[in-house]
């Protein structure tokens, strides 16, 4: 009872607030090694390699780390982060850590002797050991699956500062993501993000399958000559608690 009566005044001038357990939270995927079974693949500092004569398809999984070092001013302002991939450096109240928004990969194409090769970036698909078969993001509302502009229009508000963010996460989108139509002729390179929903927790694997990759064209620009490239990868999620300096700390904002 006495207890009681030392917190009542503290109850009726404030309110206590305390903050969650926060934690370092980070998703990543890491490459099967596979190169016994298939020796067109080769891996390399988090990345896997598919390599035909004069031909290399380099996959990288991102980590939201790697992501907001892409785009650093538009990753460090909470909830107000622009950055189209993460949500920044905002940490979700319930959860306690910043989730991932996305799952992304970076694909880069080399192109050494092939006239011309083409990866569509609305053909790929993800499939997760948990049932799951993912659609990769396009980036205008008609896009045949999933949609930056959609996604974004759908959670931007009506003032006017919601339409600057979404212009410039829409920016963002077609500055890094991987385009569609882009035929890489000899000698040249391509490299783009591509893009997926973020997995269920309890997904420990996912295999990425590239569809219909163009190796050659006709006269009249239609595909004579594809591919597909299945990659597999293993996820690992870490989670390392840190300690709030609030936690059990009195507001004495009025409440």
């Amino acid at each position: 009872m006495r207890a009681l009566a030392v917190m009542l005044p503290i109850l009726a001038g404030g309110c206590i607030s305390f903050s969650p357990t926060l934690f370092n939270y980070e998703t990543r995927l890491t490459p099967i090694d596979e190169s016994d079974v298939d020796t067109r693949l080769t891996l390399e500092e988090g990345s896997v390699t598919y390599a035909l004569e004069g031909l290399r398809v380099q996959v990288e999984p991102m980590t939201d780390e790697q992501l907001n070092a892409i785009l650093p001013d538009d990753s460090g302002k909470g909830f107000f982060s622009t950055n189209p991939y993460t949500y920044g450096d905002w940490i979700d109240p319930l959860l306690g850590h910043t989730p991932n928004r996305f799952t992304v990969f970076r694909v880069t194409v080399t192109n050494d002797i092939y006239a011309k090769v083409m990866l569509d970036p609305l053909k790929p698909v993800l499939r997760t050991d948990r049932g799951a078969l993912l659609n990769s993001y396009g980036i205008p509302s008609f896009s045949p699956h999933q949609s930056f502009e959609r996604y974004y229009r759908g959670i931007r508000g009506q003032s006017g500062n919601e339409f600057y963010r979404f212009d410039l996460r829409m920016g963002n989108v077609r500055s890094t993501a991987y385009l569609e139509d882009v035929k890489v002729f000899k000698g040249d390179s391509y490299s783009g993000l591509l893009v997926f929903d973020s997995l269920e927790e309890e997904v420990e694997q996912v295999q990425l399958l590239l569809r219909d990759f163009v190796l050659k064209f006709d006269a009249s620009e239609q595909p004579i000559e594809t591919i597909d490239i299945t990659l597999n990868f293993d996820r690992r999620i870490s989670k390392i608690d840190k300690v709030s300096e609030s936690e059990g700390e009195f507001d004495d904002d009025e409440g």
